[in-house]
């Protein structure tokens, strides 16, 4: 019995020696130490200084080489286009037929009137070689009147006849057509349009906008003639265009160059550059910095480590500066956005 209970010992002892040697070969459990907290980043502040430079307010835009003498043609009375003798580029010559209406049978009305008028004209002639022999002034008047009556009728077909045709008024060339034939044409609404290539100048055709309030006749202006080449101009005339219909018309700018020798390609398109206003020592700060809240305009001035809000009177905005008329001195420091 004790030989048994000793066998049981040491079989329990053995068991736990294995238990024990096996739990010794499992990796020991490890616990994940937690993440180190981050210090948020400290808060960046954009500041820039009040500075003294020069500033312009330009508009940029294209303009189209253009003749000096330019005409806008039209027929002066309404109706259906006959004929449409021209294209652009044509060049024509002073008094040429550029275009027509259909007449029906005015040409035809007129003949007749033409004959009516030589005929009335042989009687007018024939009765006043025989004033005081056989003809009395009462016929003679009458006759008068008749041949005078002729010539109004013939005066009135011409005259219709006239308004339905258009002439070139200039030797010159053909810019656009804005019509084709068989087309309804309005009474004095542009068909064609004739220029004389011969002195040129930049036509720069805007919107109605503030900008436009701010040109004046000899403003400044550049005109890019050629990659890097610029040449000075300036605004000789402000006029409505007369194209199309009036309810489309827009400004159109006329700028002629400082140098009439330079040469310019007709009817081409040059970049211009309208100088509205400038200032040469004015206090600057990028338009960034200028905040705008219910109209009051303000920025943001740093002081050693406080900041305060000052108010501002803005001049001039350039693409990236804005002139400070009144609010800050050269040397201050204002934040950024």
């Amino acid at each position: 019995m004790l030989g048994l209970k000793r066998q049981l010992l040491l079989v329990s002892a053995l068991v736990l020696v294995t238990m024990g040697a096996g739990c010794s070969l499992l990796p020991a459990e490890q616990v994940d130490a937690p993440p180190p907290l981050l210090s948020p980043p400290e808060a960046r502040t954009i500041t820039y200084t009040v500075e003294r430079g020069y500033i312009a307010d330009e508009l940029r835009t294209l303009g189209r080489v253009a003749a000096v003498r330019e005409s806008t043609l039209y027929f002066r009375r309404s109706g259906r286009i006959r004929q449409l003798l021209v294209e652009p580029g044509d060049a024509v010559e002073k008094g040429q037929v550029l275009a027509r209406l259909e007449t029906g049978d005015l040409e035809h009305r007129l003949k007749l009137a033409q004959v009516d008028l030589e005929l009335a004209e042989m009687e007018f002639q024939r009765v006043k070689s025989l004033l005081g022999l056989e003809v009395s002034p009462y016929e003679m008047k009458m006759k008068e009147l008749v041949k005078q009556k002729a010539v109004l009728e013939v005066e009135r077909l011409e005259e219709e006849l006239e308004a339905s045709t258009i002439r070139a008024p200039f030797d010159g060339r053909v810019v656009s057509v804005y019509a084709r034939e068989r087309d309804a044409a309005e009474a004095y609404r542009t068909v064609v349009k004739v220029a004389d290539p011969v002195e040129l100048e930049i036509q720069v055709s805007l919107p109605y906008s503030a900008d436009v309030n701010k040109l004046v006749r000899g403003q400044k202006v550049l005109v890019n003639i050629t990659g890097e080449r610029w040449a000075d101009g300036y605004i000789h005339q402000i006029a409505i265009s007369d194209e199309g219909s009036t309810l489309d018309n827009q400004p159109v700018v006329h700028i002629r160059l400082e140098d009439p020798a330079i040469d310019l390609e007709f009817d081409s398109l040059v970049r211009v550059v309208i100088l509205l206003e400038e200032a040469e020592d004015a206090l600057l700060v990028p338009k960034s910095v200028v905040r705008n809240y219910m109209g009051r305009k303000f920025v943001r001035v740093l002081e050693g480590d406080s900041r305060r809000e000052v108010d501002v009177v803005v001049g001039i905005e350039g693409d990236t500066h804005v002139q400070i008329l009144k609010g800050l001195e050269e040397g201050q420091i204002v934040i950024g956005r």
